[in-house]
């Protein structure tokens, strides 16, 4: 069809300006454990977090797969395991005469893409292939790819697949996958069509090569085997030189980097020449020794050498990286830090994906780069500047070639750093969520969040928390917020001392303080994370020469100040702390995944601690030779308050958390680390734990 064109731009086109084209969300379908999600893309820098095996890696090799290879393959274990029992029921219905129906039961991988344009745009280009609509004011794309049962094949591809010939019965999933497993790379393939987004049943077939100037990915791993010679890293480096070459040898005639490329073909020709020449005088003195041994014969047919030198593996195979030292000695790549060597790694590689796009000339596509873990080796500072500073190489690369061509590449990296994932804005992170299968079975499927989509989320509180504690919220099993600088040192050594499995999930302990711990419920909430708050009750109330109700102890307080505590019991008459310790026995402290934990006595009806010093007194009353057996209760709690009120926390903490042990857990900390380890998520289970107790300390 004739190029499709959008109205002419009458503006001036500034650097500032946005995209006139994005990625806006892609939708995976069946692809492993991407059963059925939609995600929304920034333009510039899309952060992906989640636990380990959450399918960040996945949605890249989706995109990379459908797109890259010429011919496409996907075997059974592609398929989300969840979809494995819809074979079965194609089957059945197969059996039964409706073929049609059947063949729409069948499961599929599929890719959907959404592409945001601007009316502005002075050409559509690669783009019109995809755009159908007849509607001008729509401004999407929607291009479906695909990787479903070719046409005809259907009685080919269940041959073989029947009922038990004795009993009749149905053959159960484990059958009908053995036999269907291998036909489905030889009978599926892939299928590309733009969908009108207002009229799904208004079609049309793109080519491959098409879609592919309508969209350049790149995949850039993470970097293993920097730090093993053997592996010879520089061969890293020298294959980027490689591409570099390559992207610039296609670029248009008269530009910069066309003529490096002429220039090093040439030089290597006259090398050539130059070598081929030595050469063949070397052989011309071999030629007697060779007459002796009656070669050639009668019929010398003539003797000569010819060398030809492969540019593009002198690049790849003998390039490498080079460091000033002293008094003119160089020193090798191997001698700089890790960190170093994959920054440059990193950005020479992005260097040639932008080689790569800008030598197909000014004709306007999209490019999304995937980036996964950026954070090997580099320390974490670096870190921090890499995911600030990552857009700016949308402007820095095409001012460096002195281009006047725009380039706005799309770039979703994937993280275990809590030091991107922190700095990164709050719009941008993407946590990946892993579940069962919701009917039953045995698969288990991703889910993905935004994290602005939370209801009453205070974002600039959150991200200014996370950023300045480097939390690692978002990749661990479990959470437990404290109130103060004692629990932060003593829950690690309560965990260990218990020698229970709690020890080996990965939880995240964050110190958030008794003020601020209910800023954190919808976020966690709506991340799924189940979370022991631990917090102290903070009785208050008359006390002799004030005014206005002050500290005092549980049983003679008839309120709390404590704003976590607030926030849980709204009600006022719930505040008051023998309303409270009524509470702590019942349900009343537990909300979904949420528990919140504050003081109670160690002994039901006894004297009752109001922050973490008094209860671990009440628990351990030995430790400071304590006699808390008198019968008044207020009594008992006013001793163990003085005597708390004189140590100091922090040393009073690290007494107990490093030096002497055979202590007694508080039982309000001990009864919420209890319902921590059992309580049941229907996430997965990191294996690995950060350290030798399985706590994070933040």
């Amino acid at each position: 069809m004739p190029q499709q064109t959008a109205p002419k731009d009458t503006g001036n086109e500034t650097e500032d300006l946005p995209p006139t084209m994005k990625v806006s969300k892609i939708k995976v379908h069946n692809f492993r454990l991407l059963r059925d999600v939609d995600i929304n893309l920034e333009s510039k820098t899309t952060v992906l977090v989640g636990k380990n095996n959450s399918g960040k890696t996945t949605l890249a090799e989706a995109l990379t797969r459908f797109l890259q290879p010429s011919t496409l393959k996907f075997t059974l274990a592609d398929f989300s395991a969840e979809s494995y029992p819809e074979f079965l029921e194609s089957w059945k219905t197969y059996s039964g005469g409706n073929e049609e129906v059947a063949r729409d039961q069948l499961p599929e991988i599929s890719l959907t893409l959404e592409i945001s344009y601007s009316k502005e745009m002075p050409e559509y280009g690669p783009l019109s292939a995809a755009i159908v609509d007849l509607d001008p004011d729509c401004t999407t794309a929607k291009i479906q790819l695909s990787y479903s049962l070719e046409g005809g094949r259907l009685s080919r591809f269940f041959e073989g697949v029947q009922r038990d010939s004795e009993t009749g019965e149905t053959p159960d999933l484990e059958h009908v996958l053995s036999v269907i497993g291998d036909r489905i790379p030889k009978m599926f393939t892939r299928t590309i069509t733009a969908v009108d987004p207002e009229d799904p049943t208004n079609t049309r077939d793109i080519p491959l090569e098409a879609m592919r100037r309508i969209l350049t990915v790149h995949f850039l791993k993470a970097q293993r085997g920097l730090d093993d010679e053997k592996e010879r890293p520089k061969d890293l480096i020298g294959k980027v030189f490689q591409t570099l070459f390559d992207a610039a040898s296609k670029a248009n005639d008269g530009s910069a980097q066309k003529g490096i490329a002429d220039a090093l073909s040439t030089a290597v020709i006259g090398i050539e020449n130059h070598l081929g020449s030595e050469v063949n005088r070397m052989v011309e003195t071999l030629i007697p020794a060779l007459q002796s041994f009656g070669y050639p014969g009668l019929a010398d047919p003539g003797l000569k050498a010819e060398t030809s030198l492969d540019i593009e593996r002198l690049l790849g195979n003998h390039t490498s990286m080079r460091y000033e030292g002293v008094a003119g000695v160089s020193l090798p790549e191997s001698y700089s830090g890790l960190g170093s060597r994959n920054l440059i790694l990193i950005l020479l590689t992005l260097l040639s994906y932008y080689r790569e796009y800008a030598s197909r000339g000014k004709m306007p596509g999209l490019h999304l780069i995937f980036i996964e873990e950026p954070e090997a080796h580099l320390h974490p500072q670096m870190q921090e500047v890499f995911i600030e500073q990552l857009a700016s190489v949308a402007k820095l690369f095409p001012s460096l070639e002195k281009e006047n061509q725009a380039w706005w590449p799309q770039f979703a990296v994937s993280t275990h750093s809590s030091h991107i994932s922190n700095r990164a804005d709050f719009s941008a992170i993407r946590y990946f969520r892993v579940e069962n299968d919701p009917s039953g079975g045995l698969g288990r499927h991703t889910i993905v969040l935004k994290l602005t989509d939370a209801e009453d989320l205070d974002e600039e509180f959150l991200h200014q928390y996370l950023t300045l504690t480097r939390s690692d919220l978002f990749f661990a099993d479990k959470a437990i917020l404290v109130e103060g600088t004692s629990e932060r040192l003593i829950i690690p050594a309560a965990i260990r001392k218990d020698k229970n499995k709690l020890s080996s999930q990965y939880i995240a302990l964050m110190e958030v303080g008794g003020a601020y711990a209910h800023i954190f419920f919808p976020l966690l909430d709506f991340l799924g994370i189940p979370t022991l708050i631990i917090t102290d009750i903070d009785a208050i109330g008359p006390v002799e020469g004030k005014t206005k109700n002050s500290a005092t102890t549980v049983h003679k307080g008839t309120s709390t100040s404590n704003a976590t505590i607030k926030n849980w019991f709204p009600d006022s008459a719930a505040q008051d702390p023998i309303a409270l310790l009524d509470a702590a026995e019942t349900n009343a402290i537990i909300r979904g995944n949420r528990y919140l934990a504050f003081q109670i006595p160690e002994v039901k009806g006894k004297a009752c601690g109001r922050t973490f010093e008094d209860a671990f007194l009440l628990a351990n009353p030995t430790v400071e030779d304590l006699d808390i057996t008198k019968s008044d209760i207020s009594q008992n709690e006013a001793l163990v308050r003085d005597t708390a009120a004189g140590l100091k926390k922090s040393d009073f903490a690290l007494r107990f958390a490093v030096n002497e042990k055979g202590w007694k857990t508080p039982r309000y900390i001990q009864r919420g680390l209890d319902w921590l380890l059992n309580y049941t998520t229907t996430q997965e289970s990191a294996p690995k734990t950060p350290n030798d107790t399985g706590v994070v300390v933040r």
